[in-house]
């Protein structure tokens, strides 16, 4: 096996001038002994016999150097490059049918591999170990599906260090602003985890040395607002995820529990333990899907037994909550039953933040209730809010409940109507209502949410000036909220027209796209993601459209905003999408979505020959007309 040391001393070879540089062009035979830092990495290798066969290019451009090697079809296998010209390799890329699907990195170029990327279709892993060692410490980029696959390599190697990799810590729960009740459950369950992983593998007859992951269960994961009080950003979680591993053509089922993600890393909150015997019971309900306990905000004194018992009996409610496809009778009545006792505890807690807090869930279960068509709800929603005006006028509490029975009132109405002209009637009420509840209390805390509502319906309407007007005032008056942020940003989208473009971003397998090389193209600029079922229909046009112009000067530009790169390449492969994309994960939230204030996918800028912006929200129609009109001139 071709060490680091002999490796380092052949690249050498690459600041030597061409013609020697071509004589000293490594053999297939040496080129291919290197292997990856990871384990279980399936790439192409040729036979003993077709190894001669083989061939190695050199391979140099203005930013890299480096050589590939291809075998005897001319299929790529490996491919070494140079990137800081240094006269050292430091990546290493992997092929698998023509197609790269891992790389190690050494990006602090000391001549030995700090990260590692499993790409295209290997998934989107994206691992850095920090000693060195051959190790992952810690993951930049993990789905839930292969967080589920890393844990059980670590059981089944007996890796206390590759499990602790994915399981959450005290600085990722710190990340995500979770209140200290719910840390200190989730860390007490994830300490010491070589001994919990000792013990769960000696008791364990569902996974072994053969065990092997099979696939990732899981049900949709699910939000959990900040506005719960658990933490100060909404949570993303799957609960009762469950991994199915196989060990001698035998299936069994490991139960993960909750995992949440952290960035673009899924974590799990407990030392994965398999399901033993023949019947399997599904783990629901962790720590974090639960109801939102507000005693830890209170006074620090003891809860009274009251109201123990008025909490337990809650918790037995939710414990049994109806599902996703439950019927809405069924739901109105799990509302009912938590309105109830959330009422009780409302009189038995004591005055201060304890009541605000649970006033403001028997608002949510009240609002919720009357979303789901109770009108009884709305009625007594409606009274809460008038005894909070004559008790506490100045009380946050009137906003919060004022602002919520708007919004359910909404959704009620407008799903129930039945033609275009009671729409656009309710429309007008909506819009009517969240001037009056800005005008009313600006400084509350859905202040920033309702002018949002009023500016993005205003571009929707394409009233410029006055989404322009709305933008503005939550960048002035409210800009430190998360909404002023995409509020800046879409003024700064509405002002693109005549201005260069500065956007850039590295693609799925980490090289850098921008517009800014494009210069004397006509580029239009694609914001997209997968689950768009706009830009779905719009692919075929697009693709149209690049086959007619692409060699006359114009070119496209995706911006991706999907969450996993694995997606974003099968998208591309299926749909035969032959131009680049950066990779910007996190939807809307995505840094360039924020930049540009992005309210809907696709979104496409158009710009011109000369770098700046032609048009800044253009329609699949209206680009069609406006590249004619270009390449008419």
């Amino acid at each position: 096996m071709l060490t680091r040391r002999s490796f380092a001393i052949l690249t050498l070879a690459l600041s030597i001038p061409c013609g020697l540089l071509c004589a000293q062009t490594p053999t297939p035979e040496f080129a291919l002994q290197y292997r990856p830092a990871q384990k279980d990495i399936e790439y192409d290798s040729p036979t003993k016999a077709d190894v001669a066969k083989c061939k190695v290019e050199l391979e140099r451009n203005e930013l890299t150097s480096g050589f590939a090697v291809f075998d005897p079809n001319g299929l790529i296998l490996r491919r070494y490059v140079d990137t800081n010209k240094d006269r050292y390799i430091d990546q290493w890329r992997y092929y698998r049918n023509g197609i790269e699907v891992y790389r190690d990195l050494d990006t602090d170029f000391n001549h030995k591999a700090d990260q590692s990327r499993w790409l295209n279709t290997d998934g989107s892993r994206w691992g850095i170990d920090k000693n060195e060692d051959g190790r992952i410490e810690k993951w930049i980029v993990l789905s839930a599906e292969e967080a589920s696959r890393v844990a059980i390599s670590a059981m089944v190697a007996n890796d206390a260090t590759l499990l602790a990799s994915v399981l959450v810590t005290s600085d990722d729960l710190q990340k995500l602003g979770l209140i200290q009740e719910f840390s200190s459950q989730i860390l007490r369950k994830v300490q010491e985890p070589a001994a919990a992983m000792r013990t769960v593998l000696a008791k364990s007859r569902t996974l072994s040395s053969n065990s092997k992951w099979n696939r990732f269960d899981g049900a949709m994961p699910g939000v959990i607002p900040k506005d719960d009080g658990k933490a100060a950003e909404d949570l993303i979680v799957y609960e009762g995820a469950m991994a199915i591993v196989e060990t001698a053509g035998k299936h069994g089922f490991v139960q993960l529990g909750e995992m949440i993600r952290i960035g673009n890393v899924w974590k799990l909150t407990q030392v994965p333990r398999p399901a033993e015997g023949d019947s399997i019971q599904v783990q629901i309900g962790g720590i974090l899907m639960q109801p939102a306990n507000p005693v830890g905000v209170s006074t620090g004194q003891e809860l009274t037994p009251e109201m123990q018992t008025l909490i337990t009996q809650l918790q037995t409610i939710d414990e049994k909550s109806p599902p996703q496809s439950a019927k809405p009778a069924q739901l109105i009545d799990y509302l009912r039953q938590r309105t109830a006792i959330i009422e009780q505890i409302v009189k038995a807690s004591r005055p201060g933040q304890e009541t605000e807090t649970w006033t403001k869930q028997l608002i949510n279960s009240l609002t919720s209730a009357l979303q789901a068509g109770d009108k009884p709800s709305g009625v007594r929603l409606n009274q809460l809010l008038g005894r909070l005006k004559q008790v506490t006028p100045d009380s946050s509490l009137v906003a919060y409940a004022e602002y919520r029975q708007l919004f359910a009132s909404y959704s009620s109405d407008i799903g129930k109507a039945a033609t275009t002209e009671q729409q656009q009637k309710i429309q007008t009420t909506w819009l009517t209502n969240l001037k009056t509840f800005v005008s009313k209390h600006p400084k509350a805390d859905d202040a920033p949410d309702a002018i949002l509502q009023l500016a993005l319906n205003s571009e929707f309407a394409a009233n410029a000036a006055d989404a322009k007007q709305w933008y503005g005032q939550l960048v002035s008056k409210h800009g430190q909220s998360p909404q002023a942020v995409r509020a800046a940003g879409a003024l700064q989208r509405m002002g693109l027209r005549g201005e260069p473009l500065s956007l850039s971003g590295p693609d799925p397998t980490g090289r850098t796209i921008g517009v800014a090389n494009l210069k004397g193209r006509v580029v239009a600029v694609v914001f997209w993601a997968t689950w768009s079922t706009q830009f779905v229909a719009d692919v075929p046009v697009l693709r149209g459209l690049y086959e007619q112009y692409g060699d006359r000067g114009f070119e496209i530009v995706g911006v991706n905003l999907d969450q996993e790169p694995a997606d974003v390449t099968e998208f591309a492969k299926e749909n035969r999408i032959a131009w680049a994309s950066i990779f910007q994960p996190g939807g809307l939230d995505a840094p360039l979505a924020q930049k540009f204030g992005l309210v809907t996918v696709p979104t496409i800028f158009l710009v011109g020959r000369d770098g700046r912006v032609l048009s800044n929200g253009l329609t699949i129609n209206d680009l069609k007309s406006k590249l004619a009109e270009a390449f008419r001139k």
